[in-house]
Order: C-alpha cells, then sequence, then structure tokens
C-alpha cells in the first residue's frame, strides 16, 4: 500500500470549501446549543447519574446566582460541540473527498469509521465506569472533610473525564496505524512483551499514581488496547 499523498490544503479552492462548511458548521453548532439549553432541565438527571447513583444522599450545591446559569451555558455548549462535531467531519470530508486518490479515501474512510466508535466506546466507558471510578478514589481521600461539592466542579469533571476516555479509547487506532507503518511488527512485539507491559505499566503509573489495583488494571486495558491494534492493522490495508 503506498503512503498518502495528501493534498495542498492552503490551495484557494480548498481553503474557500473548507471556509464555506464552517461558516455552515457554526450555524448548525448555534442551533443545536440553543436547543440543548432549552432541553437541558430534562438533559440535567442523566448528567448527574453517576454522581447520585454513587452518593445518593449528598445533593450538589452552587454558591451565586448566576453560576447554574452559566453552568446551563457551558455544559449545553460542549454537548452541542460533541453532537455536532461529527458532523463536521462528515460535512469536509464530502467536500474535500475529491482531492485524494481512491486508496487514500479508503484508508481516511476506515480511519474515521474506526475513531468514530472508538469515541463512542470512550464516552461509554467515562461515563459508567471511569467516573464511577474516580469518585470512589477521590471521595476516599476526602471522606474526613464536609462534601458540599459544586455543581459546575462535578459536571466539568464528568466532561474532562469523559474526554480524556475518548482520547484513551483512540490508543488502538494510533497503534493500529504504527503498526501499518511497520513500526511495531508481531514479531517485534512477540520478542518485546514484557517491555511493551513494562511501558504500559509506567503509563499506567503517571496516570494513576495512588492505586496499585488501578495501575494493574489500566496496564491490562492498554495491553488489550494492543492486541485489538493488530486485526485493526489489518483491516486498515497493510502499507
Amino acid at each position: 500500500m503506498s503512503k498518502l499523498n495528501l493534498p495542498n490544503f492552503l490551495e484557494i479552492g480548498i481553503l474557500t470549501r473548507i471556509r464555506r462548511e464552517l461558516i455552515i458548521y457554526t450555524g448548525i453548532l448555534f442551533f443545536t446549543w440553543l436547543t440543548t439549553f432549552l432541553l437541558f432541565p430534562k438533559i440535567f438527571p442523566y448528567l448527574l447519574y453517576p454522581y447520585f447513583n454513587f452518593l445518593s444522599e449528598k445533593s450538589l450545591v452552587f454558591i451565586s446566582l448566576e453560576e447554574a446559569l452559566m453552568v446551563v451555558i457551558r455544559a449545553s455548549f460542549y454537548i452541542a460541540l460533541v453532537l455536532t462535531l461529527p458532523l463536521l467531519v462528515f460535512r469536509l470530508w464530502k467536500s474535500l473527498s475529491s482531492e485524494f486518490y481512491d486508496y487514500e479515501k479508503n484508508l481516511l474512510k476506515k480511519i474515521f469509521f474506526i475513531s468514530f466508535f472508538l469515541g463512542i466506546f470512550g464516552i461509554i466507558g467515562g461515563y459508567f465506569i471511569l467516573t464511577p471510578f474516580l469518585l470512589k478514589i477521590f471521595l476516599y481521600f476526602g471522606e474526613n472533610f464536609e462534601n458540599n461539592l459544586r455543581i459546575h466542579a462535578f459536571l466539568f469533571f464528568l466532561l474532562k473525564v469523559c474526554l480524556f476516555s475518548v482520547i484513551v479509547f483512540q490508543l488502538p487506532l494510533v497503534f493500529a496505524l504504527f503498526i501499518r507503518e511497520e513500526i511495531i511488527t508481531e514479531e517485534l512485539y512477540k520478542k518485546r512483551r514484557l517491555y511493551f507491559l513494562g511501558a504500559m505499566y509506567l503509563l499506567a503509573l503517571l496516570l494513576v499514581p495512588t492505586d496499585f489495583f488501578s495501575q494493574v488494571l489500566l496496564t491490562l486495558f492498554f495491553y488489550l488496547f494492543l492486541k485489538i491494534s493488530f486485526p485493526l492493522a489489518k483491516f486498515l490495508g497493510r502499507k
């Protein structure tokens, strides 16, 4: 498989198409933001579910009148952004796909497809697994103090955790691209398996420095991601 020979994105015609799509996307984003803002009272309980599922007896608080409004505005914007970003990628792809060769189109379609579904799994993992897990860890260290967590603190903690989870769940795709470019090979993996495990554990140690069980669990996740990467690389097509 030949390497990608990407078009010159600084050409006037391509820049004009990108600008047009960004203008259209801005309008769609604003409309989605407004809709999310108006529907936020119905969305809000789902955002708080991980907290109240773990601490049903502890309510969240806000300390100023404008804080609740700003929380709704900012949270609804981030939700609208997450909902509309795939549309932006799709529209840009539709507008620019004619600039690519057939084999480039095929490869990029596969990359977008894999990345999209890994992102969905990342959001699910961050919401149902990582957020409750981190709540247990952080609240354990704060068990000697009175818990009056502010609404905006928890909501943006949840959003940051989900964003982190989405990024981490892209690792199989990154590994698959390394395998496709033969930076990582099956022979190297078999010969240096312990080195890979050690590197993954060091990464887990940096991410979760306080809990050995969590470090081992995260290392196993990274190892699973690497194992998944080999069939993903075959799906992408060899170099």
